[in-house]
């Protein structure tokens, strides 16, 4: 019975050009199943870690595992402040190992730990996929973008995709006529938003808000999943936290900082270190806990709060079990979709969030916090019981923005899933999906840089199809 706040890039780059910048793989184990538990041939570990490398852009020292001359770049901060050191430091205390490289497919990193996290950015700059793609030379050749644009509807030539309607701001209505195949990349709520209006989808939904369907596709809008994060925050009294900043004048150096070097608290990300656990001994070799560590105190909607101090530390599962939808309000394209993420609709997931707390307090706990004498203020002292726990997320845990799952790529034979494996959707020609809501389970990390190798291996799939014979 709560809204949860769930914001989209409805800019250039889309949702890489607002999010956090957190650049992290996922585990290979969550593409090896993939590939056998959802029967998406092709997207096994093996086949997609190539991708990785390529679209990676790493400085840092040179690594097989790692890429260096891609698109993305990707970067992570040595010199630590002494609250992101201290979380490394309580993390081994704790019992958990340091680990080098979490991007890194090395069999020690396994069982996860904590460590540092890379970060999309270079320079004192977001790489965007905007950025990354776009904005780079040479620039794209035979490519025109029109902004101010809502895409409505995919036009059909009986079951073969021919094309889009789109409307200005002003309402008035374009038709674009594809030569090869129409790429829908509106995004987790958007995409399956598209092919419903365009009557493909869940053939009761459509009538139920006047569309004719074109096509029977159940599994258009379902399986959304996401990651849930609870936070424990943490007051003190001394200014060690990234809140000084928040004084006019910290603030006017901080931006000075970055206008003339690209250097300073405005070039970074502010999440530099964290960690992936497990809640139970079956999910050490396949951790299923992520951390975010922010040296941060924070007021309502993640902003810092100017008068304190202290940081805070989501915790979350990485692989949920429930799963919610994404439905029409109307056949209006104007009109936002309706999302239900169904979030803790399983046992399984409350037991894992709960543990993820427990993990989080039993690292904070540690020593190497002892220097800098906080005081927990959320879930706070008199949260102990589970029972006391679980109302605490049920109250305040809150999306970690990285929904997907929509219109979710599956084996041929898969009458649930919408798209084949080379995301096609099944039983229409020319019509293609790439973007997170193809992804037929949510990686066990921060998803932008699976998005990136999705759209990597996507592009490969589409020259590939679109080659005359022979070549």
């Amino acid at each position: 019975d709560r809204r949860i706040d769930q914001p989209r890039g409805r800019v250039l780059g889309g949702s890489s050009s607002i999010n956090g910048m957190t650049f992290l793989r996922g585990h290979p184990k969550d593409y090896d199943a993939w590939a056998e538990a959802h029967g998406c041939t092709g997207w096994g570990w093996a086949a997609v870690e190539p991708y990785f490398r390529r679209l990676e852009g790493r400085r840092g020292p040179p690594s097989p595992a790692r890429g260096a001359e891609g698109p993305v770049a990707v970067t992570r901060v040595e010199e630590l402040a002494p609250l992101p050191a201290a979380f490394l430091e309580a993390g081994r205390q704790a019992g958990f190992d340091l680990v080098e490289d979490f991007n890194a497919l090395l069999s020690s990193h396994a069982r996860g730990g904590v460590g540092r996290f890379d970060m999309s950015v270079a320079d004192g700059r977001r790489s965007s996929a905007s950025r990354a793609y776009l904005h780079r030379p040479p620039k794209p050749s035979g490519l025109r973008i029109l902004t101010g644009r809502r895409a409505t509807r995919v036009l059909f030539d009986g079951q073969r995709a021919i094309g889009v309607e789109v409307a200005d701001e002003a309402g008035r209505l374009q038709t674009f006529h594809a030569a090869q195949e129409v790429i829908l990349a509106a995004g987790v709520f958007r995409t399956p938003q598209l092919l419903m209006l365009s009557g493909v989808g869940p053939e009761g939904a459509l009538r139920a808000v006047g569309l004719r369907p074109h096509l029977a596709a159940p599994g258009v809008g379902e399986n959304l999943h996401d990651h849930l994060e609870a936070h424990i925050q943490v007051e003190t009294d001394l200014p060690v936290s990234l809140n000084r900043y928040m004084r006019p004048h910290l603030t006017a150096w901080a931006g000075l900082q970055w206008l003339v070097a690209k250097t300073g608290p405005a070039a970074v990300n502010q999440c530099h270190v964290g960690a992936f656990l497990a809640s139970a001994p079956a999910f050490e070799a396949w951790p299923d806990v992520q951390m975010h560590f922010f040296p941060i105190f924070f007021g309502p909607d993640w902003l810092p709060d100017p008068k304190r101090y202290g940081w805070r530390l989501g915790c979350g599962t990485m692989r949920p079990e429930s799963r919610g939808q994404v439905f029409l309000r109307s056949a209006d394209p104007a009109d936002a979709p309706a999302i239900d993420p169904a979030y803790l609709g399983v046992e399984a997931d409350r037991l894992a969030m709960r543990r993820a707390l427990e993990l989080g307090r039993e690292i904070l706990a540690q020593p190497a916090f002892a220097p800098f004498r906080g005081r927990e203020v959320a879930p706070g002292p008199d949260v102990h019981t589970s029972a006391d726990l679980d109302r605490f997320i049920r109250a305040h845990a809150a999306s970690a923005y990285h929904p997907c799952g929509t219109v979710r790529m599956g084996a041929d034979s898969d009458d649930q899933a919408p798209l084949d494996p080379a995301l096609r959707v099944k039983g229409l020609e020319r019509l293609r999906v790439v973007d997170a809501s193809a992804m037929p389970a949510v990686p066990s990390a921060n998803i932008n840089a699976a998005g990136f190798m999705l759209a990597e291996k996507a592009a490969d799939l589409i020259l590939r199809d679109g080659r005359p014979e022979g070549r």
